[in-house]
């Protein structure tokens, strides 16, 4: 039973929702007027992928690569992030000798249960599942964390009745610990029971407390409204500021926020270099070599093998990096520029890096190479020199990578433990240029 004084408090943060105007944000800060209703109509579709999944229309594959595909178009769940897909991907990965015994019990697991008894055992089974992966791994980053399970089979859930299986978001269990009615469980298994049997009397409590039914999704909404919704803008705007600050700077008008600081998962050294790329009162030469060394020591960091060229050495870029164990290699140019990078005249110093490196990396064993511009901003529109590099040359994937969300993408690493090689499956994945809010959207907790 909840304390009365904690009854109070639910009580406040639903009148506070509900005299609010009531506004739910995607995962990029993007406002969703109708969210409940673009979820009906997205229950359909998902509904569709899964009932081919279950009657072995589709393979464990497709389903995954449907999945995928759909909820970055259509993420009403925040379903793209950690606990979602980057699971359903490594689950799959690591069971590739075991496909079979993998889609029989996901098809169990993902389907709608009879009772919260029946919800508990498919939890436990996954769960169970998963432990035996994650406690023979190695690396504990390139397997399946049970940790995600409720998260990842209470979506699939909600999909198939959304009205009776609310959906066990980190946000929502952060929320309720804000307020002292979340205690850690032991398992997965009894989190959820945990979080059920809350969600229910919450829902009771505000049921009589507004004198109608409350949804799952208008308690979520509200508790995401109070502490949890990790996709809501900084500050509330209006519709003229709004409008005049996407003239301004459109990436800054919604802008998401992760759920830690990201000093706390920072050495020092390395913090500085979104301030050493804004300097002004150095020679471009002066900071332009600190910030090269800077970006090969974030890259070592992030567990890259790193050659280290750069300045003073020819026409080189400023480093190589590697991951051996699958053959893949970066060229890294880093561009120390305070008002944004545009490409000018380095086109063909770029062009030139790849007609020699490519060739020497190759002979090397590596198949996939790819080129990385690291600079605090960029502010020309690279995308037809990109295509002629791709279309032209053996680079595979071109990427512009913002300082800020290099810096995010080795806090997540440091914080979560995340492999080399999940984070380079992220990385290509993007569109151009990647920011912070690109890796916030992809590793963060929901």
């Amino acid at each position: 039973m909840i304390p009365e004084e904690k009854i109070e408090k639910i009580k406040s943060i639903w009148d506070t929702y509900a005299s609010s105007d009531q506004r739910v944000f995607d995962t990029k800060g993007n406002e969703l007027p109708n969210i409940d209703e673009s979820r009906i109509e997205a229950i359909s579709d998902i509904s569709a992928f899964m009932d081919s999944f279950i009657s072995g229309e589709i393979d464990i594959y497709e389903f995954k690569t449907n999945i995928d595909s759909y909820n970055k178009r259509n993420n009403y769940w925040g379903f793209t992030a950690t606990k979602g897909q980057m699971f359903f991907n490594q689950l799959v990965k690591n069971s590739e000798q075991n496909t079979n015994n993998l889609t029989y019990l996901l098809k169990q697991a993902i389907s709608k249960p009879e009772s919260l008894d029946q919800a508990l055992a498919k939890i436990e089974s996954l769960e169970t599942y998963c432990i035996n992966i994650f406690s023979k791994a190695k690396d504990k980053r390139k397997v399946p964390n049970p940790g995600s399970v409720g998260y990842f089979l209470s979506y699939f859930w909600q999909i198939c009745d959304h009205e009776r299986w609310p959906i066990m978001y980190t946000s929502l269990t952060m929320a309720f610990q804000e307020i002292e009615i979340w205690e850690d469980q032991q398992s997965q298994k009894e989190s959820y029971r945990h979080f059920y049997k809350l969600n229910e009397e919450i829902k009771s409590i505000l049921k009589s407390h507004a004198g109608r039914d409350i949804s799952n999704w208008a308690a979520e909404h509200a508790f995401w409204k109070f502490k949890g919704n990790p996709n809501k803008p900084e500050k509330p705007v209006t519709k003229k500021k709004e409008i005049v600050e996407k003239i301004e700077n459109e990436e800054t008008q919604l802008r998401i926020t992760a759920n830690f600081e990201l000093s706390d998962y920072l050495i020092p050294k390395v913090a500085k270099l979104i301030d050493l790329g804004n300097q002004t009162d150095k020679s471009a030469a002066s900071k332009g070599t600190e910030y090269e060394k800077l970006v090969a020591e974030i890259f070592k960091l992030l567990d890259f093998e790193v050659d280290v060229l750069g300045q003073g050495s020819g026409r080189n870029p400023d480093a190589i990096i590697k991951l051996r164990e699958e053959n893949t290699a970066f060229l890294v140019d880093a561009k120390a520029y305070s008002n944004g990078y545009s490409l000018g005249t380095d086109d063909r110093a770029i062009k030139e890096y790849i007609n020699h490196y490519c060739p020497k990396l190759q002979k090397e064993g590596y198949k996939k190479i790819g080129f990385i511009i690291v600079s605090n901003s960029f502010k020309s529109n690279f995308d037809p020199f990109i295509n002629e590099i791709t279309w032209n040359t053996d680079i595979k994937r071109f990427i512009l990578l913002t300082s800020e969300a290099l810096l995010y993408l080795l806090a997540y690493k440091t914080k979560d433990r995340l492999s080399l090689s999940t984070m380079i499956e992220s990385l290509i994945g993007f569109a151009n240029p990647v920011s912070s809010q690109n890796i916030i959207e992809q590793f963060d907790d929901i």
